[in-house]
Order: C-alpha cells, then structure tokens, then sequence
C-alpha cells in the first residue's frame, strides 16, 4: 500500500510544505523584546513592623507578575506612548488593553526571585519601548502601593499634629490671661511675697502672744500683792520704776533728816514742820507716780490687746489674700499641666511624623532591572525553518492519513490473505511460487 501511495504522500507532503512556506512569508513578522527584573522585599512592614514570612515568597512574586498585568499599569503605558492616537489602534481601551495584555509574557523561575518580562509587537522598536515603559509604569505603581500606607498615615499625622497645635495654642492664651488677669507670674508659692509676709505676720502674733501673756502673769502677780494690803509704791515691780524709785530716796532721806530734828527739836519747831510738809507732799507724789506706773502698766495691756487685734485683722487678710493666690496658682498649675501633657503627646507624635515622613520616601520591594529591554535584530515569530520542518511531518502525517482512507474507500487485492477475507474463496494453489 505504502508503495502504491507513495507519490500521494510525496504529493501531499509537498503541498503542506509549500502551504506552510506561503503561510510563513505572508505572516506579518512579531518582534519579541525581553527584560529581567530583580524583585526583593524587605522583611519587616515599615509602618506596623510585621514580619514577612518567608514562605509567602512564591505568592509574593505571583502578586507582582499579577500588578505587572493590572490594568492600571497597562493604562499607564497606553497613555505614556500614546497608543490610543496611532492609526489603525481600537476605539475602545478595553479592547486594545486586552490586546496588548495578550502580548505581554512573563516567566518565574523556580527558587529565583529573577522574573523575565516579554512583550511581542510587529516593530522591533515598538517591542522595546512598550517594554521599557510598562517596567516604568510597574515600578512607579508598585512604589506607590509601598509608600501608600506611610503617606495615607503620614496625611493622618498632619491633621492630628493641627489639632494639637491648636489646642496648645488655646491652652497657652488661657494661661496667659488667666496669669495676666490674676497678675501672677511664678507658680512656686517659696517666691511668692504674701506667704512670706503672712509668715513674718505670724511670728509677730506668736511674739505678742507670749509678751500678753507674760503680761496677764504680771498683772495677777500684781493685783495679789494690792489686795493683800500692800500699797501701791511697795509693791517690788511698781518700785522698781526710775521715778518712784528716786521718790522713794528721797522720802527716805528726809525720813531720815525729820528722826534727827525730831531728837534735837521739838514738834512744833519750823524746820521740823517745813520738813513734815515736804514729806506729805512727796508721799502724795508717790502715790500718785505710783498709781501712773500702775495705770501705765494696765495701758500696756491694752496697747498689746489692741496690736493683737490689728495683728489678726492683718493676718486674716493676709491669709484670704494667700488663699486667693493659691487658688489662681492652682489654676494656673491646671493650665500648665495640660499645658505640658500636650505638649509631650505633640513631640511624640512629631517624632512619629519625622519617622513616618523618611519612611514615606523609603520603598517597601527593592526592584532592579538587570537586563534592560534591547530592540531585537531578528523577528521570533514566525520561524520559518521550524515551520517547514513541522509543515513536513504535518505532511507525512496528512498523506499517510490520506492513504489510508483511499484504501478503505478503494479496496484493492494486494496480497493472498486479501483474496481469502475480500472474496471469501479457497485458494488452491499460486502460480508462478514453487513449491518444495
């Protein structure tokens, strides 16, 4: 049969070698332009710290080649080149999107963190520079994702670092009026003059406190010696005094001059009578000087009662003074705590902002082109040697198939075993085969 056949298989071999050959030359030639990238993560998440595990590595490279695909990158290189403008392009981005997204190649390879991106097109050029552009447009996209979370915290920040800018601001003016308004300036009550003041008040009343009593305990030691009988220049403390003490010697003395008349002269004699006058003249300015050392000693009292009064009249004010004062400083400590506490939440949220804004600028992946995207000198598609030689087995395969169902269309007697199963008669003997 395969002898018979055989100018048909040679036949359609040939026809399918040279159907193939036309169908190659007429097929417009594809460009394919290739780049290797570099796609490294970092282990920890710069905004919540988290760990990036390990194993997650293979769905991490699957999540990039699937951005590498995105819509939003392709989008980007159709407005980059422009290729909505060019003639002959679809009306619709959808369309051209798909288009271009089937053109588009990308390969992983097993244990590398290496990924190959291939794109097809008609012109070399065209095949590098949308290459170069879609690997501009993934890296800028995925710089974006990175930095999206500290940018989106980093807005976050701002408009809480405003609010507490404000409320500092608002709590310093109401400080500020409070202390104007209560016309204090320090807060440590040691510096304040009015609690000095009140202290020095203090120690003055105690002082006359201790001399009104010393006083009383004189004036009762006093009036015991008046109501035992004593008279009044006797008494020890009231002759003591200067003027009633001198008096007193005086009286002595002319005592003493009126005993030696008295021996020598007579009651009635002049000098003794003139000196009996001056004695009764000098006790009546005794007793009269005494009752005055008396009468001063009580004013004493009275004076020291009346200082005490007008000490704790001072005091008082003086306290109600410190008391008010001690509540302004109390608010004025209010004002100031808050002051303060707002003012460490700030320089810790300042110190977050300057962390998160450097980080805002820090990409998350590390990506690094290792082979840039080059125009390529000779087309991949189509491959004519290949398809010739594929056209060729094509062939055969298509003329043996063709041959077959001839045969089975066409039933011919080729052999003994034919006769016997095609026409069903014995067969008795060959002509022309000898026989032994």
């Amino acid at each position: 049969m395969l002898k018979f056949r055989l100018p048909t298989i040679f036949l359609v071999t040939l026809l399918t070698m040279l159907a193939t050959t036309a169908a190659v030359l007429l097929i417009p030639k594809t460009y394919t332009s290739s780049s290797e990238l570099f796609i490294e993560y970092r282990v920890n998440d710069p905004i919540s710290g988290r760990q990036f595990p390990a194993m997650l590595d293979e769905s991490y490279l699957l999540t990039q080649v699937d951005i590498i695909r995105s819509n939003e990158v392709i989008d980007r290189v159709i407005d980059t080149l422009r290729l909505m403008d060019k003639p002959g392009a679809e009306k619709s981005r959808q369309l051209l999107r798909e288009r271009l997204s089937k053109s588009i190649e990308i390969q992983l390879r097993r244990s590398s963190r290496i990924v190959e991106v291939q794109y097809s097109d008609q012109s070399s050029e065209g095949a590098r520079d949308f290459l170069d552009a879609l690997i501009k447009a993934y890296m800028d996209i995925n710089v974006e994702i990175s930095v999206a979370p500290a940018r989106a915290r980093l807005e976050q920040y701002n408009a809480q670092l405003k609010l507490l800018r404000e409320e500092i601001d608002g709590i310093q003016n109401k400080l500020t009026e409070y202390q104007q308004k209560a016309q204090i300036v320090d807060t440590d009550e040691r510096l304040d003059n009015r609690s000095r003041q009140l202290g020095e008040l203090s120690t003055k009343q105690l002082l006359l406190r201790t001399q009104r009593q010393e006083y009383e305990a004189r004036m009762r030691a006093l009036d015991v010696m008046i109501n035992s009988g004593n008279e009044v220049p006797e008494v020890p403390e009231i002759a003591q005094q200067p003027r009633v003490a001198e008096l007193k010697l005086r009286l002595s003395d002319l005592e003493r001059r009126i005993g030696d008349l008295s021996a020598t002269y007579g009651k009635m004699h002049p000098k003794l009578v003139a000196l009996q006058d001056e004695r009764a003249v000098l006790l009546d300015r005794l007793k009269r000087e005494a009752k005055a050392v008396l009468q001063g000693i009580r004013l004493e009292g009275m004076r020291l009662a009346d200082q005490e009064r007008a000490l704790g009249r001072s005091m008082d004010e003086q306290q109600r003074s410190v008391l008010e004062s001690k509540r302004h400083r109390d608010v004025i400590s209010s004002y100031q705590r808050q002051l303060e506490s707002a003012q460490r939440v700030y320089n810790t949220a300042v110190a977050k902002y300057d962390e998160i804004l450097m980080l805002g600028t820090v990409n998350g992946t590390s990506l690094s082109v290792l082979r840039k995207a080059e125009a390529p000198l000779k087309h991949a598609k189509p491959q004519i040697t290949k398809s010739v030689l594929m056209s060729v087995l094509v062939g055969l395969v298509l003329g043996l198939g063709l041959s077959f169902l001839l045969e089975i269309a066409v039933r011919r007697l080729r052999c003994l075993e034919d006769m016997e199963r095609g026409l069903g008669l014995r067969l008795f003997g060959q002509i022309g085969k000898s026989t032994v």
